[in-house]
């Protein structure tokens, strides 16, 4: 992944940082400049607030785990590809996006522990890829094709990052 992360700790001198950013911009990296350390840096908090959501619709049988994926895939995976999510409320309208908040959030899963869906899961061993099982099979031809397409596509999304610098 092209991403790195640069954080500094609570006495880096801000001279290592600068360093260390233009290294990783040097080695064809993307470096992102974090202001400040945090528990799992900005990346993995992301992630997880998106997953506990996801957790959360799946286990109210709102949807199911192909379903929600899916409308990540064709609709906010594709538009935070490009622009990221604040840009794309930006480009959408600050006021649509607070006036959905006033009454969404309430809703959703605000719950400051492990999903109780994602405990199951892996209290029964069901830990993905690695056991053959976790929301989907990943077991036979079905599982490794994915698991190649998704590769494929991945370096192929890479290379053209890679080209793009390169120009």
């Amino acid at each position: 992944m092209p991403l790195v992360e640069v954080v500094p700790g609570a006495h880096t001198d801000p001279h290592v940082v600068d360093v260390t950013f233009d290294l990783m911009n040097l080695i064809g990296k993307k470096p992102a400049k974090i202001k400040k350390e945090s528990l799992g840096f900005v990346g993995n908090r992301l992630q997880m607030a998106v997953l506990r959501e996801e957790f959360h619709i799946i286990q109210e049988g709102i949807a199911d785990a192909a379903t929600v994926d899916d409308v990540m895939k064709y609709s906010l995976g594709r538009r935070w590809n490009l622009v990221g999510p604040v840009a794309s409320i930006d480009l959408g309208g600050l006021d649509v996006f607070y006036n959905i908040s006033t009454y969404l959030f309430d809703d959703m899963d605000n719950g400051t522990g492990p999903s109780p869906l994602l405990a199951e899961k892996v209290k029964a061993g069901n830990l993905g890829a690695k056991t053959g099982r976790g929301f989907f099979s990943w077991q036979g031809e079905d599982g490794k094709r994915v698991i190649e397409q998704r590769d494929k596509a991945l370096l192929r999304a890479l290379k053209e990052d890679a080209a793009e610098a390169g120009k």
